[in-house]
């Protein structure tokens, strides 16, 4: 008697709730049964951080700037670690033991830098990808530079 108006409910149900699908029906129907023990659902698996997590988006021009500025770039220019830090139109950058100082100016997607000591102005297409910046010379060739919070360095 009981599992014919769990039945009943059921069918009430489901013409009440059409996303309630014929399994989950045949579950719930399975766990009123008093004959039955109830049936084991598993548990939803839940996504790993690879299938949740989007994939990172590639950042230029004023956008990728503005993941560098207040932060430092670090890697290896002509097999010498270098740090640069870029606040507030400043440059600061550490070479080796070699620090030098200068300015930065955004155009666009370009990004150029000019040395205290030196007339010359060095241009960059910049690319940020997550906490990889990489900088494009005019040649076409990238550099990649890990991104580090604030200014370890103290330059």
């Amino acid at each position: 008697m009981l599992a014919t108006r769990l039945l009943i409910a059921l069918a009430i149900l489901a013409l009440t709730t059409p996303a309630l699908s014929a399994h989950e029906g045949m579950q719930l129907a399975q766990a009123g049964s008093e004959s039955s023990p109830p049936a084991a659902t598993p548990a939803p698996s839940s996504p790993s951080p690879a299938q949740t997590a989007a994939p990172e988006q590639k950042l230029v021009g004023l956008a990728a700037w503005n993941k560098l500025v207040g932060n430092s770039i670090s890697g290896t220019e002509d097999g010498k670690p270098l740090i640069e830090y870029a606040p507030d139109g400043a440059a600061k950058s550490m070479l080796g033991n070699e620090i030098s100082t200068g300015t930065w100016m955004l155009v666009g997607e370009v990004i150029c830098f000019k040395c205290a000591d030196d007339d010359k102005l060095e241009c960059y297409k910049l690319e940020v990808t997550g906490d990889t910046a990489t900088m494009y010379d005019e040649k076409g060739s990238g550099t990649r530079y890990q991104i580090l919070k604030g200014n370890p360095k103290g330059l």
